[in-house]
C-alpha cells in the first residue's frame, strides 16, 4: 500500500464491484472503509479541502488526514481510508459541495461552555 497506488483509481470509471475488489486487494481493511464512506455519501467537498464524516468529521488535504490512524499508525507513509474515500469520491464526483468553509461547531460551543442536546 503506497501513495502511488492511488493514481490507479483514476482509471477506475465507475462505482462498482471491480473498483470494489480492487481497493480491497491493495488497501485491504482502509479500502472496504473507503468504499462503504463513498457508497454512503460521507465525503464532503468545502472550498478549499474534504471533509469524510466517519466516528468523528476528519479534514483530508491532499496527502494529510486528521485521523488518528494517518498520524500515529501510517505516520503519513501511505494513505488512510479517509484519503483513499476522497479520492475515489473525487474521480467519480461523487461528493457533496458544501459552498462554506468549514467550522467545528462543537468545538467552538465547548470552548464557550455551551451544551447541546441535553
Amino acid at each position: 500500500m503506497t501513495w502511488s497506488e492511488l493514481e490507479n483509481l483514476k482509471r477506475f470509471k465507475r462505482f462498482d464491484f471491480s473498483l470494489y475488489k480492487y481497493l480491497i486487494d491493495v488497501f485491504g481493511k482502509r479500502g472496504d472503509k473507503a468504499f462503504f464512506y463513498v457508497k454512503e455519501r460521507r465525503v464532503k467537498r468545502y472550498r478549499d479541502f474534504f471533509v469524510v464524516v466517519g466516528r468523528e468529521e476528519y479534514i483530508v488535504d491532499e496527502r494529510f488526514c486528521t485521523c488518528r490512524d494517518f498520524q500515529f499508525n501510517l505516520k503519513g507513509k501511505a494513505p488512510c481510508a479517509h484519503i483513499i474515500a476522497v479520492e475515489v469520491a473525487r474521480n467519480l464526483k461523487m461528493y457533496d459541495e458544501v459552498d462554506a468553509y468549514y467550522i467545528d461547531f462543537t468545538s467552538i460551543s465547548a470552548r464557550r461552555g455551551w451544551r447541546f442536546g441535553g
